[in-house]
């Protein structure tokens, strides 16, 4: 017997009927609408369509897969609307001339030259020109043929902060004109001085140092070496020194420590200080280079700072007012300053200068 194919493409069986008798139509029609119930029973299953294995129904289009998630956006560098003013790592034609402008008891040397690194030719233009250049001050009577018994610069090539070999400011006084080999020859000094006509924005300074490996055997306590200053022309200072004085949470004394000073040791003002931060967590390395950091806002109000750091990690944070009493600009910054109350001969290596009108992208934290 074959299965008869209905018009709507199911399968239905055909009609029964006992043997050797005819079909009546009232049982013919009891089979139809049987037929009829179980087709629509089919139906609702879903068994009257016939499709090929694993394709989609007709006229249903399948789900498109989930899209993949989108890559978290790479973290954007810090936004800075800082100006880089000048730097230099005294390489190229980078020199130094001969000491002059010799007044009796100290002179001057210029720096001149195009750095071939950085481009920057000395001096630095900072807040409309001015001079920079070296302050030769042994205290003592010299001229053009003497002056090297006390105070030597040379642009030396050593081996730098990178491991590489660099040319470096080196810096050196063999003695003072006040205690010639011994300690105390305050205020004999040899100082980078940048010397600025105007005062027109805050500033950022970075240079690399290296201090003499025997640092701490000739600073013999209580003693001091300055690291960095600036002045106004009378009223206002701020200095960083290394100190042997200084004493830990503990009140243990550190034999070497950061002290920052805020005072008026400016000009001929009866003397005050008004702040004084020590800082005897951070290291003041010896014998390697390090890197110097000093940022200020100047302001009469609580919004005035001064902000520096040693290797990354600040030494000082300082609110509050820095402007004196008579309003007076910034006329000396000594970036860096060789002076010291500690026997001679005292030197170090400079490298690597960078000034800017703000904090540059890869300052510390600040």
């Amino acid at each position: 017997m074959r299965w008869k194919p209905k018009a709507s493409g199911s399968f239905s069986a055909p009609p029964t009927r006992e043997p050797g008798r005819q079909a009546t139509s009232s049982s013919a029609l009891f089979i139809v609408l049987v037929s009829i119930a179980i087709i629509g029973v089919l139906s609702g299953c879903g068994g009257a369509s016939v499709t090929s294995a694993g394709a989609p129904p007709t006229g249903v289009t399948p789900p498109a897969p989930a899209p993949s998630p989108a890559p978290a956006p790479s973290p954007a560098p810090a936004p800075t609307s800082s100006t880089l003013l000048f730097s230099s790592g005294f390489e190229g034609a980078t020199a130094l001339l001969p000491p002059s402008d010799l007044y009796g008891n100290g002179g001057w040397q210029n720096i001149v030259g195009i750095d071939s690194i950085t481009g920057f030719a000395w001096p630095p233009n900072i807040w409309g020109g001015g001079t920079t250049r070296l302050f030769l001050f042994p205290d003592a009577p010299v001229d053009a043929t003497t002056i090297g018994n006390y105070v030597v610069n040379q642009i030396q090539t050593v081996t730098g902060h990178n491991g590489t070999p660099t040319q470096a400011l080196y810096q050196q006084m063999s003695q003072s004109g006040v205690s010639g080999t011994g300690p105390n020859g305050d205020p004999a000094q040899d100082g980078l001085y940048l010397q600025p006509v105007s005062e027109t924005s805050d500033l950022y300074i970075s240079y690399w140092l290296k201090y003499q490996p025997n640092l701490m055997q000739s600073m013999i306590p209580p003693n001091w070496r300055v690291l960095f200053e600036w002045k106004t022309s009378s009223d206002y200072r701020v200095i960083v020194s290394v100190v042997t004085w200084g004493l830990d949470a503990n009140g243990v004394n550190v034999p070497l420590s950061w002290e920052i000073i805020g005072d008026n040791v400016a000009g001929s003002l009866p003397q005050q200080r008004f702040w004084d931060v020590y800082n005897t967590t951070v290291p003041v390395p010896v014998g390697e280079w390090f890197k110097f950091e000093v940022f200020w806002h100047r302001s009469s109000g609580n919004d005035g700072r001064v902000w520096m750091a040693v290797n990354g990690q600040p030494i000082v944070d300082h609110s509050g007012p820095n402007i004196g009493i008579n309003n007076a600009p910034i006329d000396r910054i000594m970036m860096p300053n060789l002076y010291s109350g500690g026997s001679y001969p005292i030197y170090q290596w400079v490298d690597d200068v960078q000034i800017w009108d703000g904090f540059p992208p890869d300052a510390a934290p600040h």
